[in-house]
């Protein structure tokens, strides 16, 4: 049998059917461990395809296993399944029905490929040597789910061998798959920050120790010195996303509470961010007479493609959407995943599935955020052909 032929035949005829799929999805987002009503359309059409599948692995992951028609290595796919809390101003006919929560990333899209690809390869389980691993991760967008399901088990019972991650990617062509020879996702660490004063009349800042004017200082000096210390050529961002204080213009608070995260391709960047930190803070404590808190933790690890299996997936990605269909991307992505989690024990391979819609300016998080539907055939299409190759 020309496994290559069956499985765009078979995509063929699913695609209409498991698109609907991700339109039902989509009307229906959850968030991070909230994902019961997904979970459950995930266990209807692997109970339809008689998968054999375990449910509540990290909360509501779910994980199905192909067993193929002859001993082998084992194959392990991911998909993410839960959305954001986001209002949707994207206007599609399947529009999300739940206030305030949107699948902004495209995880409907990409519960949608996996379910495709159990389906292709299912139908072609006599054919392979070994069996493929189905993991449908909740709370990708909050970085806990991997690590939950990996608490869970996911990991021991049937050890994969190679591991399958893919993401859509608004900015390249549909039809189009590209990738990262080598980083995929920045490493992340979170800091929170609470600078401690004596609180006053704003008419008498003499009288008070004024965390927002630190607060103000540790802002830019901390960009300035990370921009004037690290490597220019090395890839860092440090942001501050949340700031709490204050009750009234006319009172000077006596605290002020800053988060934020610092993002890297190298591990030895983080540890320089987190010691420019805490020197920062040291010099406004003498400065400004200021006291502080610091709570810095490492969120997630960088996501690394393994060299071997990268190629070979690559190799099958052109073998079955042809060369200029396969492209590589002009730089690693500044975000992260927790897909890190797995892709650090497991020999790895990430792609990105191309989504553009030709004349819509968007990006993933962002309210207009669509998807070219393009992107399901073709992703099923790639990482079907990349199980098969990789279990022969």
């Amino acid at each position: 049998m020309d496994l290559k032929n069956e499985i765009e035949r078979r995509t063929s005829e699913i695609t209409n059917e498991i698109t609907a799929v991700r339109h039902a999805i989509h009307e229906h987002p959850e968030l991070g461990f909230e994902e019961v009503e997904t979970a459950a359309r995930v266990v209807s059409i692997l109970e339809k395809l008689e998968i054999p599948h375990k449910t509540k692995i990290g909360g509501t992951g779910v994980v199905g296993v192909i067993e193929g028609g002859a001993p082998g290595p084992t194959v392990a796919i991911r998909s993410d399944m839960d959305a954001l809390p986001m209002i949707e101003a994207s206007g599609v006919s399947f529009a999300s029905k739940v206030p305030g929560k949107m699948h902004a990333c495209g995880h409907d899209v990409h519960t949608a490929i996996l379910l495709g690809t159990a389906m292709v390869l299912n139908g072609l389980r006599d054919q392979l040597k070994g069996r493929i691993k189905l993991i449908f991760q909740p709370a990708e967008e909050i970085l806990e789910g991997a690590a939950a399901m990996i608490k869970d088990g996911v990991l021991d019972d049937l050890p994969a061998d190679f591991f399958l991650g893919y993401h859509n990617w608004p900015p390249l062509e549909a039809g189009k798959v590209g990738y990262h020879p080598d980083v995929v996702f920045a490493a992340i660490d979170a800091f929170d920050v609470t600078l401690k004063g004596i609180s006053g009349h704003a008419a008498h800042p003499h009288r008070a120790i004024d965390v927002i004017t630190a607060a103000a200082h540790f802002t830019t000096q901390l960009q300035t010195t990370i921009n004037r210390e690290i490597v220019p050529i090395q890839p860092v961002v440090v942001g501050i996303g949340q700031v709490e204080a204050g009750t009234s213009r006319n009172i000077l608070p006596d605290s002020i509470t800053l988060r934020g995260g610092a993002r890297a391709h190298v591990p030895e960047v983080l540890e320089q961010v987190e010691q420019i930190i805490r020197r920062v803070l040291e010099g406004l404590k003498t400065g400004l007479r200021i006291d502080y808190e610091l709570d810095y933790r490492t969120v997630v690890p960088v996501v690394r493609n393994d060299a071997d299996v990268i190629a070979r997936v690559l190799g099958s990605a052109r073998n079955i959407l042809g060369d200029d269909n396969v492209v590589q991307l002009p730089e690693a992505s500044m975000g992260g995943d927790d897909l890190a989690w797995f892709t650090g024990r497991i020999p790895s391979a990430h792609l990105r599935i191309g989504s553009k819609i030709d004349g819509l300016e968007t990006m993933l998080h962002r309210s207009n955020y669509q998807c070219n539907e393009l992107a399901i055939p073709t992703a099923i299409k790639a990482v079907s052909q990349a199980a098969v190759d990789l279990l022969s």
